[in-house]
């Protein structure tokens, strides 16, 4: 709905629209109140939207001006303030929005912007979609009209000229214009800046805020071998300049170029420079700030504490004295100069600090700064800040009052960047005895930690064993397992050391809710090489006893079953139809016996949806088994090729077992096939040997005894062609 006028607008408000479906209806929307309270007109510069995105700016305002877009933001926006009927003028795009316009308002209800000729709002730029890398600056989007300023620069546009005094109002925008989907539409976007100011600058070269922003770009596009060369082409070109405005901007160049040659590692380069910027006297407070700050990176990074530590004084100074400084902070920072006062640079100040203390053997910069970080919320340290700070602990004697500072962060929920740093150690432990003792001293901090995360519990067990301090170890134990699904997943002397104490294994482990434990052990099949299953396998045997809890007995039944499972899956150099037919017999009936406790018999029939995969493939199983004991060929393959597919990591084996088992059918039948027709050999001679005695026989008138052979002889040798006459004969003697 378009809001209306009922008098001459005080209070001209202009966007530039490129038709951002997403942000530009909330853009407009956070001008209600203001367009509401203030006598204000809504002028959109409408530079490339579609026919819905028009319908919609219709419904906000009359004034909709169409811009064909020449890459020049300048004359963009002075089409817009052409157009202005009101005292002020206040720019914004389609990509921010107002959080409040509560200052704006009362700045003009109250009458107070009579007083002045511009003024500045707070924009709230994030570089996340979730809002954690975020900086404030002061912009100046509101002027008076009253001189008739013009907006100039193709790209990052301002107004010109400024005239004082100017006031600072807290109203704030949110913008997403420095968040971009994927670093190639970063790198495009700093191009074609990239681009217009290079040709800016050509033809106007003494512009210094165009050097500035170019510098910017290069940043963003990590070119610091470009950002240095233009940094110390700038310092050339504006040498002998000493007025305030220059002044201010020189700042950038001397940060910018200290910041490339850190990046670049230039050390060298980058002492004597930075020497030569901090004594320049025309150095802003804010530039002097962030000069400390950038010379305690050189020299902590080339290992110089001691200088590292004399910066970070300086920075803390000049940090004490300009950090609620609103108004000077606008007047003298420059885009790298402001970053002094940004969450990268206060950790960079203060952690420095920190680390640089703790390199020559001082705690006391730990304990008084360690809270000015937000260890409960959004975090920013210093990049080595956790891996330092740890390893610099282990080589300082122990400190009682470092206990609550590590109990912090590690009660902080996700923050594995202190475990990295302490794992980092404990895997260097084995590597000499100096190493050993610097993570021993660690462990001993977390001795009198309380967190709920496992490696708290586990430090405090290896602790207890090395020191002989094992009155709690038991525990220890029951809380380590207690808050870790994957228990044999942690290093085999956890266990090694468990044992060590006789310590009743399984009672402990029982501690591990059942769920628990099903998903680490399945984890632990998934990921463990054999070697380290065997261990495993060997742990749990050595640890049942009679005296194991039901609770106890599921979890050892369950490992049991993943064992034989696993045995399943693993091929082995001497593998051969028997060794493969005992593990399936094994897995088959460990993991029946287990399941059978807990579904329903029908869960074991037709397609047993309900039954993990690999059960599914044991109750197949068990027909094999049987058609086997039954001699039933057609049952055995039958199930054999029902099994293929319910759990592919059988399939192999269960193929494997296939083709051992038809081999060893065919052996069966070859051998049967040998007996039999040894058998008719055997016949035959026999038969030979015994017609021979029938002519004599007959020839001693004894044809009834000769028939009765022939009657024996036909069931022997049915098949003998010469039987059917030789009984003739007989028949005629009787």
């Amino acid at each position: 709905m378009v809001i209306g006028m009922s008098k001459q607008p005080v209070l001209s408000i202009s966007l530039l629209c490129s038709g951002r479906a997403k942000t530009t209806k909330k853009c407009l929307d956070s001008l209600k109140s203001l367009r509401e309270k203030v006598p204000s007109e809504l002028i959109i510069v409408d530079t490339g939207c579609d026919e819905e995105m028009k319908k919609l700016l219709q419904s906000y305002t009359d004034i909709i001006i169409p811009f064909a877009w020449c890459n020049d933001f300048s004359k963009a926006r002075n089409v817009g303030m052409d157009a202005a009927q009101g005292e002020w003028f206040l720019y914004l795009d389609d990509d921010e929005w107002f959080i409040d316009t509560d200052d704006i308002e009362e700045f003009f209800l109250s009458g107070n912007y009579k007083n002045y000729y511009y003024a500045l709002y707070i924009q709230r730029n994030y570089m996340s979609l979730n809002k954690e890398l975020v900086t404030d600056a002061w912009v100046s989007r509101m002027v008076s009209l009253k001189n008739r300023p013009r907006f100039v620069s193709s790209i990052h546009e301002y107004f010109y000229p400024l005239y004082d005094p100017h006031i600072l109002l807290h109203s704030a925008v949110e913008h997403f214009g420095y968040y971009f989907e994927s670093k190639a539409e970063e790198r495009a976007h700093a191009k074609r800046n990239t681009t217009l100011l290079l040709d800016m600058i050509k033809k106007k070269r003494k512009e210094v805020r165009w050097w500035t922003h170019l510098l910017q770009e290069y940043r963003a596009l990590n070119e610091y071998a470009k950002l240095e060369e233009w940094s110390l082409d700038g310092i050339k070109e504006f040498r002998n300049e000493n007025i305030p405005n220059t002044n201010r901007e020189r700042g950038a160049f001397y940060c910018a170029a200290l910041e490339a040659e850190i990046q670049n590692c230039y050390y060298e380069e980058a002492e004597q420079n930075y020497k030569k910027f901090l004594g320049d006297k025309r150095n802003t407070d804010f530039c002097q700030l962030r000069l400390y700050n950038l010379g305690q990176e050189i020299y902590y990074k080339t290992g110089n504490y001691a200088e590292a530590l004399k910066c970070s004084k300086k920075y803390v100074e000049y940090y004490d004295l300009l950090k609620d400084n609103e108004a000077k902070k606008q007047e003298e920072t420059a885009f790298f100069v402001q970053f002094a006062l940004e969450d990268s640079g206060i950790s960079t100040g203060f952690g420095i600090y920190i680390l640089a203390a703790l390199k020559l053997g001082d705690t006391s910069a730990l304990k008084k700064f360690f809270n000015i970080f937000d260890w409960m919320g959004p975090i920013m340290l210093y990049e080595r800040f956790t891996d330092d700070l740890i390893d610099t602990l282990a080589e300082l004697p122990f400190d009682k009052e470092v206990i609550p500072l590590l109990e912090t962060m590690a009660k902080r929920p996700g923050y594995d960047l202190l475990w990295n740093a302490i794992k980092k150690l404990e895997a260097e432990e084995k590597e000499s005895e100096e190493q050993r003792d610097k993570f021993y001293r660690i462990a001993e901090y977390f001795m009198e930690v309380e967190a709920p995360y496992y490696y708290v519990w586990y430090l405090k067990v290896l602790y207890a064993d090395h020191s002989g301090r094992t009155e709690q170890i038991s525990y220890y134990y029951e809380r380590l397992f207690g808050c870790v699904a994957d228990v044999f997943q942690l290093d085999y002397k956890i266990f090694e050391i468990l044992e060590k104490y006789q310590i009743d294994a399984w009672k402990v482990l029982e501690i591990v809710k059942f769920d628990n434990w099903r998903i680490g052990v399945d984890a632990f099949f998934e990921n463990s090489m054999p070697e380290r299953r065997n261990q495993i396998e060997e742990f749990a045997e050595r640890n049942r006893n009679d005296r194991m809890s039901e609770k106890a007995k599921v979890r050892y039944e369950y490992l049991a079953l993943k064992v034989a499972e696993a045995k399943v899956v693993q091929r082995y150099a001497n593998d051969d139809f028997f060794s493969i037919q005992e593990r399936f017999r094994d897995f088959t009936t460990k993991c029946l016996v287990f399941y059978r406790k807990y579904f329903n018999e029908n869960a074991f029939t037709g397609e047993m949806e309900l039954l993990p995969k690999a059960c599914r493939v044991a109750v197949k199983w068990e027909q094999v088994i049987q058609g086997q004991i039954e001699g039933d060929r057609k049952k055995v393959g039958k199930n054999m090729k029902e099994a293929i597919g319910l759990f592919p990591d059988f399939d192999d084996m269960i193929q494997l077992y296939a083709r051992c088992y038809a081999a060893s059918e065919e052996i069966k039948l070859e051998e049967e096939k040998n007996k039999a027709n040894e058998a008719k050999s055997q016949m035959r001679t026999m038969a030979i040997q015994v017609k021979a005695k029938i002519p004599g026989l007959l020839a001693q008138g004894m044809a009834a005894e000769a028939y009765q052979i022939l009657q024996q002889l036909k069931a022997l040798v049915p098949d003998d062609e010469e039987l059917p006459e030789l009984e003739k004969r007989i028949v005629a003697r009787m």
